[in-house]
């Protein structure tokens, strides 16, 4: 599903070269969850980037479901990005003048979706979360777990292969915490993909796969090896 081989990055600062990320190679296939971990600049960010077609990589190649991001031309690239690829983040990112329901619309709505269809199918998202009593709600009315599971259904709307989450359990309670992480396993399960960048060793040691990344040098490790993800 996808190929990372042998990517790096590296920054200008100054007359200073940084190697933000070492060459780097990843088989990752339908289905699986995977946490990437690692101190704050150790690369993980910047490997999340390179994998959602935002950050060009310095050499190497990203094949997603048979396709080479970065031997795409841009519009080509932000074309696949949009239909195969959803993005979730630490920050909610909802619309504040837009109740829940309408947040999860959104992305159909911009994608030309017609309405009623945009409905359908963001109710049925908000209810499977568990918020088909919320669905009238506005962002500041919601708790935070609650806005994370308004952000993921929003993101679930386009139906993407693969999911790309960047902290997105960092603001949360213990408990909504449990929740997102058990939501990722049923949609593991449906077959679709997620990669995590997280610091929480209880994430981590749920993943099926566990990828430590250290001053840009990426290695897997057992998920039940994982001790400290900060």
């Amino acid at each position: 599903m996808l190929e990372i081989k042998s990517i790096c990055k590296d920054y200008t600062r100054g007359r200073r070269t940084v190697h933000a990320l070492q060459p780097t190679s990843m088989n990752i296939g339908k289905g699986q969850f995977i946490a990437i971990v690692g101190p704050s600049g150790s690369g993980k960010s910047t490997l999340l980037s390179m994998i959602g077609g935002m950050l060009s990589p310095k050499s190497g190649q990203i094949v997603l479901n048979g396709h080479s991001l970065y031997e795409l031309n841009i519009k080509q690239r932000s074309r696949l990005r949009n239909e195969q690829i959803g993005f979730l983040f630490q920050s909610f990112n909802l619309v504040p003048y837009l109740n829940a329901l309408e947040n999860v619309q959104l992305p159909m709505a911009l994608y030309g979706t017609n309405r009623a269809n945009q409905k359908k199918q963001a109710t049925q998202l908000l209810e499977e979360l568990g918020l088909g009593n919320r669905m009238d709600h506005k962002p500041c009315e919601l708790s935070a777990g609650q806005q994370q599971r308004v952000a993921m259904a929003r993101t679930l709307a386009m139906r993407p292969n693969l999911i790309l989450a960047d902290e997105p359990t960092g603001n949360l309670d213990p408990g909504s915490r449990d929740s997102i992480i058990q939501a990722f396993h049923r949609l593991c399960a449906e077959g679709q993909t997620i990669i995590l960048v997280t610091h929480d060793t209880a994430v981590s040691q749920s993943a099926d796969r566990v990828f430590q990344i250290n001053e840009g040098t990426t290695r897997e490790e057992s998920p039940s090896e994982v001790s400290n993800a900060a």
